[in-house]
């Protein structure tokens, strides 16, 4: 599999995971050592372990809000990569971007969409 298809792939699993809003689906997914950060957090998680623990904590928060969650797999405009697409309610719009290293996701960060 060529590194855009691993890339894809991810993104592809990633969306199903937000869609059922199962952090235990993302796990397998994550390297150890995992980066995350957002635009909206003040601050960045540097392992698997740190995120999904606010990840599982997102997820119930959204559960929660009784709002609609849209999340479709989507293309970031200025490099074309694959990104997950999430909106939440009337919210703003946000990409996940990953980066992806030996068949696992080294880096992700959310950001406004564009």
């Amino acid at each position: 599999m060529s590194g855009n298809e691993i890339h894809n792939k991810l993104i592809a699993e990633l969306c199903d995971a937000w869609e059922a809003l199962n952090a235990d689906l993302v796990e397998p997914l994550l390297a150890d050592d995992l980066h995350y950060s957002s635009w909206w957090l003040m601050k960045e998680t540097h392992t698997k372990d740190e995120y999904l623990d606010y990840l599982r904590g997102r997820f119930q928060s959204i559960r929660k809000s009784g709002d609609p969650l849209i999340v479709k797999m989507g293309v970031n405009r200025i490099d074309g990569e694959y990104a997950v697409a999430i909106q939440q309610g009337d919210g703003m719009p946000a990409l996940i971007r990953i980066v992806e290293k030996n068949g696992k996701i080294k880096e992700m960060w959310m950001q406004a969409a564009e």
